[in-house]
């Protein structure tokens, strides 16, 4: 069927409308591109890379500014502050997940919008999205061991806690209660799936087993490497990023995931953002750019949501991290709910234990 001709005076009029529309058309979207899209995060080297692998090509793909806001920790007392000013000026925060579910409780988060989140479950899976954010630098406690200074080294929790069959001087977080609590407990026999709640009363019982057996208890993560570096011990429970570098300081490590607790940062957007629209934006971007995220992984060492980000990795560096599909499948998801619930008792006792 052939097109009906708008009569000339018509066509003229729609020229003039579009003529007049132009200005307003490219006001509204300098407008919308001049707000920028601000991140919080943990500074440094983790900045750079945040914005080498996400913000820099973000922005070059959709012109959305992204500024990039050091704030290396108490992250819920400055947003508490700015939404109590009436002045939020931050559009997405990377946090711990402990930390974002006590901001869900203050109703100082947004929801993801119901597209947003079908979205995001569809590139990354419904186990790595929640209500208010997606998951996003994800690590594992592991069991490391000094192979060339070992006799044998263990590769569950139960052959960690057999001293007898894997001698050797070990070290355990002084500061990791929940760690500590599950690989006791799955040391006594408890079923990945069925550790939360955990029987605390169990896990100390197993604890006072090799207590006795922890030569040290370290405090920070360059200690970790240290001890293991002069041979202080032999084996121990480590962050996965600490014990991998490890190799590249001259120990021939090895590492299990077997029952690795594996904890998560999460992306998430404050209640009171100013810009919003930005922020989900870049969750969908970061969720469908697996090349993104392996750079990210190569830089920090911190796992992304994505699984198709560790297939652009070499093997042996996906080996080594606690978000690798791999390692997640024999790893331990801990549960933050509980954790926050818990974590002032149970913090009580396990310093309490520990001095004793």
């Amino acid at each position: 069927m052939p097109a009906v001709p708008f009569p000339r005076s018509a066509r003229l009029f729609v020229v003039l409308l579009l003529a007049l529309a132009a200005p307003l058309m490219a006001a509204g979207r300098s407008q919308a591109q001049s707000e920028p899209l601000v991140v919080a995060t943990w500074g440094g080297a983790y900045s750079d890379a945040f914005r080498e692998a996400f913000a820099a090509p973000f922005s070059e793909e959709t012109g959305v500014e992204v500024q990039i806001v050091d704030a290396p920790g108490g992250y819920n007392a400055m947003l508490e502050a700015q939404a109590a000013a009436g002045n939020v000026s931050w559009d997405l925060i990377d946090l711990g997940e402990e930390d974002a579910l006590a901001l869900v409780d203050a109703g100082l988060l947004q929801p993801l919008p119901d597209d947003v989140r079908t979205d995001l479950v569809e590139a990354v899976g419904a186990e790595n999205v929640t209500d208010y954010g997606i998951s996003f630098a994800s690590y594992g406690s592991v069991i490391a061991c000094n192979a060339a200074a070992a006799d044998a080294c263990p590769a569950t929790p139960a052959e960690f806690w057999d001293v007898e069959a894997f001698p050797g001087r070990r070290t355990m977080y002084g500061d990791g209660w929940s760690d500590a609590l599950i690989y006791a407990l799955l040391a006594d026999g408890v079923a990945r799936e069925e550790l939360f709640p955990l029987d605390v009363d169990r896990a100390f019982a197993k604890l006072d087993e090799i207590k006795p057996n922890i030569d040290v208890w370290w405090t920070t993560g360059d200690q970790s490497q240290q001890i293991f570096r002069d041979e202080e011990v032999v084996m121990g429970v480590v962050w996965d990023g600490r014990a991998s570098g490890l190799r590249e300081q001259g120990v021939d490590i090895q590492l299990s995931f077997e029952g690795s607790p594996i904890a998560r940062d999460l992306l998430v957007v404050p209640a009171e953002a100013p810009n919003p629209e930005a922020a989900f934006e870049l969750l969908r971007w970061y969720a469908t750019h697996p090349e993104a995220g392996a750079i990210w992984i190569e830089a920090m060492g911190y796992g992304v949501a994505n699984p198709e980000s560790y297939a652009e990795l070499p093997a042996e560096v996906s080996a080594d991290l606690g978000g690798a599909p791999e390692n997640m499948a024999t790893g331990v998801i801990v549960d933050v709910e509980w954790a926050s619930e818990n974590r002032a008792e149970v913090l009580a006792r396990w310093t309490e234990w520990l001095a004793s």
